[in-house]
């Protein structure tokens, strides 16, 4: 049962992950801390905060792992204040706190904008608990000042690790300098990063985005080119929506799938009520030197807009709609999913690579994922994935 719910949270499929819940339940199936643990994680990686902290408060006895996982559930709520009570609290119940439980305190403070809460924490790990943090205590460091714009702090940690940085530090710092716009700071982590694994596209297509958000062309086709050379190809975007007990996923440039004429419809359909409720698309989120109507069309068939079209057509009025997706959501689609969720009146839940956005009503509210969890990109020639233990299995090993 253990493998079974970290499967569902996972690939955060909570129709399942309540049809689990309910089967223990029912027939009676013993819940000892384990298994507990693995379900408040279970329940707060598919994004059902409240269930997660009811089993919580449900458990009799609780280790470490409970408390992480419960520490866990309120970063991905995005509620830092609330995390660190649950901290002091483990605290207080006479457990010390691990390496482990750091990670998810430090991404907390992190994705609520406790800059000096994660400096104190942070410090605390060697001078009151007496062990030297790890390379991923770092990279939380450096996601949580690239956050809030502190670029040159974040290479100065860097610069002051008493182990070698690695790729994900580098990428970090990285992503933070593209989204501050700060070009010289993008151009030094793309080439430790390009250094540390030259093999990989993400050095190339960050720094090109970077150059593409200041209007650098000649610098995007540069970056572009040097991929081409080196055999990379940039990571596809894809969307995965479960709908009656079938998982769909969706590519921004895939028109095979068996409801594409419908799909279609509904995109154009989308289009227009949220054209006619005030959008705007944002076309500087497409990183190409092309024309505006073209810009506009890329945007519209962005593997999330196909999935949500899918979830629209499929399910009942009301219904609320969740996605995964294994790269980070666009400004474009954000706003896009925001508009939508008041025009049609929907909940829409968005999982990517990063965070949890929840869209209700036309108001968003944003959650943290933490650095650990991975989300994965499914390639497959298949339409539909039919449910069964043994495909959420094969993601969670």
């Amino acid at each position: 049962m253990v493998a079974v719910a970290s499967a569902c949270g996972y690939l955060g499929a909570l129709d399942l992950a309540k049809w689990l819940y309910k089967f223990i339940d029912k027939n009676k199936i013993p819940s000892d801390v384990k298994l507990g643990t693995a379900l408040v994680d279970m329940f707060a990686r598919c994004g059902d905060t409240k269930n997660a902290m009811r089993i919580f408060d449900k458990m009799r006895i609780k280790d470490v792992s409970s408390w992480t996982a419960a520490i866990g559930a309120m970063a991905i709520e995005g509620d830092g204040k609330r995390a660190l009570e649950l901290f002091d609290a483990m605290i207080r119940q006479g457990l010390r706190p691990d390496s482990v439980v750091f990670v998810s305190v430090l991404t907390a403070c992190s994705h609520s904008g406790l800059v000096e809460e994660s400096k104190m924490f942070f410090q605390s790990m060697s001078k009151v608990y007496g062990f030297a943090p790890q390379i991923i205590h770092y990279g939380c460091m450096v996601d949580m000042l690239g956050r809030a714009g502190l670029l040159v702090e974040a290479r100065g940690l860097i610069e002051s690790m008493q182990m070698k940085p690695n790729d994900v530090i580098w990428g970090s710092l990285l992503s933070a300098s593209r989204v501050h716009q700060n070009i010289e700071m993008a151009e030094y982590a793309a080439k430790q990063l390009s250094a540390l694994a030259p093999d990989r596209t993400s050095a190339h297509v960050l720094l090109s985005n970077a150059y593409a958000s200041v209007e650098r062309w000649e610098d995007v086709a540069r970056e572009r080119l040097l991929l081409r050379d080196k055999g990379l190809q940039k990571p596809i975007g894809s969307s995965l929506i479960e709908v009656h007990g079938v998982i769909h996923e969706f590519t921004s440039s895939d028109e095979t799938h068996p409801q594409i004429a419908q799909i279609t419809e509904m995109l154009q359909e989308m289009d227009e009520k949220l054209n006619i409720a005030g959008y705007a698309p944002d076309t500087g989120n497409v990183l190409l030197d092309v024309s505006y109507e073209e810009k506009k069309y890329i945007l519209s068939r962005h593997s999330e807009k196909k999935a949500v079209a899918y979830g629209l057509i499929n399910t009942c009025q009301g219904a609320p709609i969740r996605v995964v997706k294994n790269l980070r959501i666009c400004p474009d689609c954000h706003s896009f999913m925001k508009l939508l969720s008041s025009v049609y009146d929907r909940e829409i839940a968005i999982r990517d690579n990063n965070r949890f956005h929840f869209f209700n009503n036309g108001v968003f509210e944003s959650s943290a994922l933490c650095l650990q969890i991975a989300i994965p990109c499914i390639e497959s020639s298949e339409f539909t994935v039919p449910i069964n233990l043994s495909y959420y299995l094969k993601f969670s090993l």
